[in-house]
């Protein structure tokens, strides 16, 4: 594991702890995981996807963790030992509500061709 990979983790992490346990926030609500950090080689930015399950608006959810990325950053730095701490620059991660979609299409053509078969009998 490279330096910047071990960076990385360790910001996953303490991003997450103080999403999870410090926001005081109402707005932000649901479950909020913080799926992937990319961090700059020379610690200016780091690229922070999060993952929003809610069942209210994702975007109003989004909209706080971004209000509240100056506090974030400041919990974070006193977490980690780093000579820079990096400007966070958050992203909403997709990924896991594109991966349901495509289940959920994967099994409405299983139950479709089930349905051809049994009518082909």
């Amino acid at each position: 594991m490279s330096r910047m990979d071990k960076i990385n983790a360790e910001m996953q992490k303490a991003i997450s702890e103080v999403i999870t346990y410090n926001l005081q926030n109402p707005n932000i609500n649901g479950i909020i995981t913080v799926t992937k950090v990319d961090t700059s080689n020379n610690l200016e930015y780091a690229k922070v996807y999060v993952s929003i399950m809610t069942p209210g608006d994702k975007q109003d959810v989004f909209n706080s963790i971004l209000h509240s990325a100056g506090y974030i950053r400041k919990e974070v730095c006193r977490k980690l030992d780093l000579r820079k701490m990096p400007f966070l620059e958050f992203n909403l991660d997709m990924g896991i509500e594109y991966t349901a979609q495509i289940n959920e299409l994967i099994k409405d053509i299983e139950k479709e061709r089930k349905n051809n078969i049994d009518e082909n009998k």
